[in-house]
């Protein structure tokens, strides 16, 4: 698939904002659903937790990404996968699953924002590469603009 640059754009920001939302339901959900796997010892909830759209996009819509963005890309989402199988397979004690999860948030949010580095560089180069918009003036006179005046020059 040949994307255009309004494709791009859009595909990166749907990257960022997917990328923003999970990060968001790791770490500032962390007390809630943490408690509740404890209490609980369910793990039900995880996968709404960790629910995002990376694995959803094919490999041809990153063809026009840059490598940086697939990088951080791939370090970001292997590290949410990560998270999320300790969590739905780990037989730890809570204490020690606690002290994981927020070790790895840590983490987590390192490759967060180095993501986002990236997404927003490649968000503002496409952005320039924009071709400019050409105004032409705006006269009340519109016979200023009339062929007849420019023949006559």
């Amino acid at each position: 698939m040949n994307q255009t640059r309004d494709e791009s754009l859009k595909l990166l920001t749907i990257l960022r904002l997917d990328a923003q939302r999970v990060f968001e339901r790791i770490k500032y959900r962390e007390p809630e659903y943490m408690h509740h796997f404890s209490a609980k010892r369910t793990r039900d909830h995880f996968p709404e937790v960790f629910k995002h759209r990376y694995d959803q996009i094919s490999v041809s819509d990153f063809m026009n990404c840059g490598e940086e963005v697939i990088i951080g890309l791939d370090q970001f989402y292997h590290k949410v996968d990560d998270l999320k199988w300790y969590l739905m397979v780990t037989e730890d004690m809570p204490g020690t699953v606690n002290e994981h999860v927020r070790h790895t948030i840590k983490e987590l949010e390192e490759a967060y924002e180095i993501l986002q580095l990236y997404i927003n560089a490649e968000l503002d180069s496409h952005r320039e590469k924009a071709p400019p918009k050409i105004e032409a003036p705006v006269s009340d006179d519109f016979n200023e603009w009339s062929f007849d005046n420019e023949s006559a020059e």
